[in-house]
């Protein structure tokens, strides 16, 4: 089979969806791997290394989306809309319940279209949104603590606290809402760099055993009032999750105005249409805004900031799936039904229920 990695083109997006040594492996089992040129430069790839490991490396974009298998990072934007093609294989992170454009150009152009973060084992498990949420978690902490200063590389200044803190010094009180991957590793860094932590999660087994690990105050969602769950934080995370689905929005104009002036809200869940009816997308060119005295931060690719430990981390865990669909898409989809419970489209129609529910579609 012709398996296309085209360069990624959103904003800020320097991920590759495949490294040299994902591709050689492809070639190995007889396939042709087409790579756009300049795919893999910023994280380090050059187009030298990807022919080195058997790729075609091709300079038109319009040549890599001719294949049958298309293996993306992020979701086709407007300028690619035209390069789909009916019965093409799209494997790529699609996020559609907050994305009803993309869904509609996908349904219309006949693609059959798996989405990364619905791949789903029959335990529940995400394998492959998994290791993205990981790096999304901990890099929303790193933006966090950024954001926090009163000096920071965006116009609108923090609080000026030391995430830490120092004796005798308040240290970052953070509020983590949701303790799944992203939620875990939030956590995680957050109080081992010194921050107050707290966590929400409607699963008492996932809070416990986040307390024990870490230290952390946890609370239980039914049980918890949200006012007083972010009341007088600095820093605010949201890492809900709803496999397929839009995310529900949980914060309100309310909520934020009980957080500090000039306190930080990043919002991971942004992809699947944020937390907060106050969020919308952001970009790496304008990463911030300001609602109800509140930073947000709320970039739908946030692991794009260390492109080179995501692509490595995503190759790992897409490639035994990339390989089934190389074979052959019927043949991948018997083998595998986690793979088969990740399409969200085909044969012109939506078949991910979870994402036909979150379009309202029936």
């Amino acid at each position: 089979m012709r398996i296309g990695v085209p360069k990624e083109i959103k904003n800020g997006e320097h991920r590759v969806a495949m490294t040299p040594e994902g591709v050689a492996c492809l070639v190995g089992d007889g396939h042709t791997v087409l790579v756009e040129r300049h795919a893999g430069r910023d994280v380090g790839y050059d187009d030298a290394q990807y022919r080195e490991a058997g790729a075609c490396v091709v300079a038109d974009a319009r040549e890599v989306w001719e294949a049958e298998l298309v293996v993306k990072v992020k979701e086709p934007l407007p300028p690619e809309y035209a390069l789909l093609k009916r019965d093409q294989i799209l494997f790529a992170y699609l996020h559609l319940a907050a994305m009803p454009e993309v869904a509609e150009q996908l349904v219309g152009r006949g693609v059959c279209a798996i989405g990364y973060e619905t791949v789903q084992t029959g335990d529940g498990r995400l394998p492959l949104l998994a290791p993205m949420s990981q790096v999304a978690g901990r890099v929303a902490v790193q933006l966090a603590a950024h954001y926090l200063q009163l000096e920071n590389d965006v116009a609108e200044p923090g609080r000026g606290i030391l995430f830490g803190g120092l004796p005798g010094v308040d240290r970052a009180r953070v509020a983590v809402l949701g303790a799944g991957n992203a939620g875990e590793q939030a956590v995680r860094l957050a109080a081992a760099m010194g921050a107050e932590v707290r966590v929400l999660d409607r699963d008492p087994s996932r809070v416990a055993a986040l307390e024990e690990k870490s230290g952390v105050c946890g609370h239980v969602a039914h049980e918890t009032d949200l006012a007083g769950f972010v009341e007088g934080c600095d820093v605010l995370i949201g890492a809900i999750l709803v496999p397929g689905g839009r995310t529900p929005r949980l914060i309100s104009r309310d909520h934020l105005r009980c957080m500090h002036s000039r306190s930080v809200f990043v919002d991971i869940a942004i992809d699947q249409g944020g937390v907060s009816e106050t969020s919308r997308p952001t970009s790496y060119d304008d990463p911030v805004y300001v609602e109800e005295s509140v930073i947000h931060c709320a970039l739908p690719n946030l692991p794009a900031c260390v492109a080179r430990s995501s692509t490595q981390a995503l190759t790992c865990a897409t490639l035994p799936y990339v390989r089934l669909l190389a074979g052959g898409l019927e043949s991948a989809l018997q083998a595998s039904p986690e793979l088969a419970r990740g399409v969200n489209v085909r044969d012109g129609r939506i078949v991910h229920e979870q994402v036909r529910q979150a379009l309202r579609l029936r």
